[in-house]
């Protein structure tokens, strides 16, 4: 038996215990304003030094699935696969073993138009991982070796795709076509087909400085200039070619026991920041799923679509992208095959009306800003956040001002969005049983 001398008691250096916890209350300060600026090699960084512990940094490139042409179609993809392996100054397993020894993670994340590698780690040991970094970003060699080896990593990411990612890029491949309407995965044909020469043409074509922006969080924007001045890439300022907004449809016939359905129109693009806010606020008034555990959508299409469905289960939500140059503001719908034609055409009827009061759009100003707010408690979504506003429009601007624009938005602004949506051109994408889904002629 242990000796009752030992033993520690609960109350034992309470005093002390205060102490601390007045310590901590006294060192807690407000989080500071974003930062940004553009260095003199053009890259933009910015900064939120929010007093985390943790630090997050990401290189990110004004270069995504859009930048691809018809024979490099799947190269963002093998570049988000490829972040990690053998660069020019470390091989793939000191980069592993250096950054876990520090406790860091290291991710790479592709959109449309977007490459970012992001590194989460401790401040204290910052300094140590950024190197690692930036030859993960801008120092790749791509062994030929080493991309055959990921292949069946590729092959595992292209048979497990969820059906609601797979109508998402078939609804942009039917409005789009070519340009943002390329995949964010690698077509299968693709597949050994993407080589060195070809990783390293778009790398060295896209990833240069006017197209790279350094965002942090937990770190100080001085810190963050002096490593985005170090950084060792190209100068050029290639031009994307714009997206063009077709319109069309596409269907993937499947033996599953649901339907998925997804309709869009062109929406708003981040040319104007009044109808990109304008788009997003109608979004969430029309409705993007419960808020309640068990609850239902207090949205306008939830309610019109429960008309038709009565009490036979269905899954709705309002769809939004904005891109630099276009955008899509549509919805996708899941239920079973006997009744995903009739909740489409009413749906889609929806769509073509757009009818909101006051209070919808008072609703859906509510949620948004909720949204905006509750990324400064999130760090991995206050980081994204940043990500886009410096890299494609060159400035940041902070909770609060965001939450003010939002504010300013008029009924009149949705209405007018509104206006310009329902008289859109329909862009469709189905996938299962599509046995009673209208086609898009039928419509209109």
């Amino acid at each position: 038996m242990a000796c009752s001398v030992v033993r520690s008691s609960l109350l034992r250096h309470s005093t002390q215990v205060r102490h601390y916890v007045a310590a901590a209350a006294a060192q807690t300060s407000v989080a500071t304003a974003p930062e940004c600026q553009i260095l003199s090699n053009k890259v933009t960084v910015a900064t939120c030094d929010n007093n985390s512990a943790i630090a997050q940094v990401s290189i990110v490139f004004r270069a995504g699935s859009r930048n691809e042409s018809y024979d490099t179609q799947g190269v963002a993809h093998h570049l988000r696969i490829a972040a990690g392996l053998s660069t020019s100054y470390s091989s793939g397993f000191a980069i592993t073993r250096n950054i876990q020894q520090l406790g860091g993670n290291l991710t790479a994340i592709v959109d449309r138009e977007s490459i970012a590698y992001t590194l989460q780690i401790t401040r204290n040991n910052l300094p140590d991982a950024l190197e690692f970094l930036k030859h993960v970003a801008t120092k790749q060699v791509f062994k030929p070796w080493e991309i055959s080896d990921e292949l069946p990593r590729l092959e595992y990411e292209l048979s497990s795709l969820p059906e609601t990612t797979l109508i998402l890029e078939l609804l942009h491949k039917a409005a789009y076509r070519t340009g943002l309407g390329y995949s964010l995965f690698s077509p299968k044909h693709q597949l050994g087909k993407i080589g060195t020469e070809t990783l390293q043409h778009f790398v060295n074509t896209w990833f240069t400085g006017p197209k790279c922006a350094v965002v942090g969080t937990g770190v100080s924007l001085s810190e963050l200039t002096a490593f985005a001045n170090n950084l060792e890439i190209g100068t050029g300022d290639n031009a994307v070619e714009p997206s063009r907004y077709h319109g069309g449809e596409i269907r993937k016939e499947k033996a599953t026991h649901l339907t998925s359905v997804a309709i869009a129109v062109e929406g708003a693009s981040l040319k104007s920041d009044k109808d990109a806010l304008a788009c997003a606020v109608l979004q969430r008034a029309s409705g993007t799923g419960t808020y309640v555990k068990w609850g239902q959508s207090a949205g306008s299409l939830q309610k019109h679509v429960s008309n038709t469905a009565g009490s036979d289960p269905f899954a709705v939500s309002t769809f939004n992208a904005s891109y630099s140059d276009s955008g899509l503001f549509g919805f996708i719908l899941c239920s079973a095959p006997n009744l995903a034609g009739s909740l489409t055409t009413a749906a889609c009827k929806w769509l073509k009306t757009l009818n909101m009061s006051d209070s919808d759009v008072a609703r859906g100003k509510a949620i948004l800003k909720g949204e905006v707010l509750n990324e400064v408690d999130c760090g991995t979504a206050l980081l994204e956040s940043l990500q886009y506003q410096a890299l494609l429009k060159g400035r940041v601007s902070s909770p609060g001002s965001l939450v003010a624009d939002i504010e300013k938005v008029s009924t009149s602004d949705v209405k007018s969005v509104a206006d310009k949506l329902r008289n859109g051109k329909l862009s469709m994408a189905a996938i299962g049983d599509l046995s009673t889904v209208p086609y898009i002629d039928q419509l209109k």
